[in-house]
């Protein structure tokens, strides 16, 4: 701030920077934390015992790269907790 009280420049600049830096850091953090999350979903809507939800998971997982090859981790997990959610229907 200046004598008059009012916001300079070179401090709002270093506000927005700021804001966005913080802004990318929690989409950054949110964000990295979506397959954990979409495994936890599958594995609370599956109703079997941890080991073999995760032997299906990896199955259905596997299906979904042979068919659908080049797509990201989190890709193929939205596509099996949606089929299942589909499925249940």
């Amino acid at each position: 701030m200046n004598v008059n009280g009012e916001v300079a420049t070179g401090d709002l600049i270093v506000l927005v920077v700021g804001a966005l830096l913080a802004l990318g850091v929690l989409y950054w953090l949110l964000a990295g934390n979506e397959p954990s999350r979409l495994r936890d979903q599958y594995f609370r809507s599956i109703h079997l015992p941890r080991s073999e939800a995760e032997k299906s998971l990896a199955r259905h997982l596997a299906r979904l790269q042979e068919n659908h090859p080049g797509k990201s981790e989190v890709w193929y997990l939205r596509r099996v907790v949606a089929d299942l959610h589909r499925d249940r229907r």
